[in-house]
């Protein structure tokens, strides 16, 4: 199974915005807020009429506007704490106490979309899925959803279902094969935590 293969839905308002092939598949988004918008992003499989058959995973993310916050008063530091506090644990490491970004991680567009879970059926992993999905990112994020962030943050954290409900895994090695996956298609370790960082200033 190929990129091709797949549908992308979004839940939201219903706008269809396009797909991740630049074809007619329904693709819609949320912004329930307009410092913090949220994306919760559903894949299928589906068949040569585009139509589907089986969910494969699921994205969801957190876009930080960055320009915004800052136009409205808001410091870096607070629009990070407005959602949860590990989120304002990575920010000290995107930007200096000032607001000034590290260009290390993060690029000329300074706003930040965080990822707060890729998630992939077990049927469908170690099949090529997930890497073409992260390798599509920046693309389906800059061309499909109209945003350009200045970096995408993801942390490491293997999850898997257990009574019909996510759970993260502790498991070191998970969390380090994790790490490697996301090495391997474009992201950075920062430093010694489970986060990643993609500059969108980069080439990779």
């Amino acid at each position: 199974m190929n990129i091709e293969s797949i549908l992308i839905e979004c839940a939201g308002n219903g706008e269809a915005i396009g797909d991740i092939n630049d074809e007619e598949i329904d693709i819609s988004y949320s912004d329930e807020s307009l410092l913090n918008q949220r994306y919760f992003l559903t894949i299928y499989k589906t068949d040569e009429e585009l139509n589907k058959q089986e969910r494969i995973g699921r994205i969801e993310m957190t876009y930080m506007d960055v320009w915004m916050a800052e136009e409205t008063g808001y410091g870096v530091f607070d629009l990070f704490d407005l959602i949860d506090s590990e989120k304002q644990g990575v920010c000290e490491y995107l930007f200096s106490f000032d607001g000034e970004e590290n260009d290390e991680y993060v690029g000329t567009d300074r706003d930040v979309l965080y990822i707060d879970e890729i998630f992939i059926e077990k049927k469908y992993r170690n099949i090529g899925i997930g890497g073409e999905l992260v390798k599509e990112l920046p693309r389906l994020i800059k061309r499909i959803l109209k945003l350009r962030p200045g970096c995408i943050v993801l942390l490491a954290n293997p999850f898997e279902i257990e009574e019909k409900k996510m759970k993260p895994s502790s498991d070191k090695k998970e969390i380090e094969k994790l790490i490697k996956f996301y090495a391997k298609n474009g992201f950075h370790r920062i430093e010694d935590t489970q986060c990643l960082v993609k500059n969108m200033d980069y080439r990779y």
